[in-house]
């Protein structure tokens, strides 16, 4: 068989499988719009967008009481509902607020956490003025996933520590996660709301840092997601056991070694297992508890600050793990510091 017809036959399924690695799901296309309402713990209620009309307030939708909420948009939109309300027009919901109207609305989280992944760039910037800082972004990893891990002996170090439940960003995948925790603002404002885009609208914590004339160290896996100020440091998957984490890992310690004062490291293999075995598959929590291995050695070595969080987290499908959906196990994730 000729190289030319190998290549003819190999291109369709090399085209089938980059289509799914960048499939985007989009709540404002087919029969089943809908408009999802969680809070911090639960998925409350999905009502189709077709089923609603005229104008009307949260209250009139939701049976439950709440103190606050907050409304998002298909664009990664956000806004407090205060005096609001909604519209139904033609094929968009919109939210009309006192200074900002959000058309094609995904969803509610009633009582959401007071805190964001937004807040790490604000946590970074504030800590690197006088210290040296450590990030540790676990990719994939909700904070139902972290509770369950914890609750099951997955979680020996990082369990010594207070964890805050904070809210991700939609859509909760990890362009547009990484982009709000690096960039301290909104998909609407940075520019990144899907998988699509790689391109920031806004400066990063890395021009930050190269600013203030620190020693930085950016650690991917195998691919860097984001156009920064800096270059990832790339890790191959050397020793072909299906993750980077292993390779980050020791990256990351070759980095402390060198003496920088900025190390920005992200672990890939929860997600990964997550989207194989399902987010609490006993296949991913035994990787949750090896990364947690990784950093109880990293921060033996560290004398700075270090913080934690997802860009993420990830809902069951069928005997295997999915997100970028408006869900509480992908919208809600843990926020750890640690000094």
């Amino acid at each position: 068989m000729n190289k030319r017809l190998i290549f003819i036959i190999l291109l369709p399924i090399f085209l089938l499988i980059l289509g799914c690695q960048n499939k985007e799901v989009d709540n404002y296309t087919g029969e089943d719009m809908l408009m999802n309402i969680i809070d911090s713990n639960d998925n409350i209620k999905s009502i189709k967008i077709d089923q609603l009309s005229g104008t009307f307030k949260l209250e009139d939708i939701v049976d439950i009481p709440f103190q606050r909420a907050l409304v998002m948009g298909e664009m990664g939109e956000v806004d407090y509902i205060e005096d609001g309300y909604f519209k139904r027009d033609k094929d968009s919901l919109y939210y009309i607020g006192k200074d900002k109207e959000i058309e094609n609305i995904v969803g509610v989280v009633i009582d959401p956490p007071e805190t964001s992944i937004k807040d790490a760039y604000y946590d970074m910037e504030r800590y690197l003025e006088d210290d040296k800082v450590l990030f540790i972004l676990l990719d994939g990893f909700g904070y139902h996933q972290y509770e369950y891990a914890r609750e099951n002996g997955f979680l020996s170090f990082l369990e010594e520590f207070e964890a805050r439940k904070v809210l991700s960003v939609y859509k909760p995948v990890t362009n547009a996660g990484l982009a709000a925790i690096i960039t301290g603002k909104s998909p609407e404002e940075n520019g990144v709301y899907s998988r699509k885009q790689r391109e920031l609208n806004v400066d990063s914590i890395f021009k930050v840092a190269k600013d203030l004339n620190k020693n930085i160290a950016y650690i991917e896996g195998n691919i860097g997601i984001l156009d920064t100020e800096v270059e990832p440091i790339l890790n191959l998957d050397k020793n072909k056991d299906g993750y980077t984490d292993d390779e980050v890992y020791m990256s990351t310690l070759k980095a402390i070694e060198e003496g920088k004062d900025f190390v920005f490291t992200h672990f890939h293999g929860i997600d990964d297992a997550g989207h194989t075995f399902g987010p609490l598959a006993v296949e991913t929590m035994e990787r949750i508890k090896l990364i947690d291995s990784y950093i109880q050695n990293i921060l033996s070595h560290w004398d700075g600050i270090t913080i934690i969080t997802a860009d993420h987290g990830m809902h069951s499908i069928d005997e295997a793990g999915d997100h970028g959906d408006f869900r509480h196990e992908d919208l809600i994730v843990p926020y750890i510091i640690i000094k």
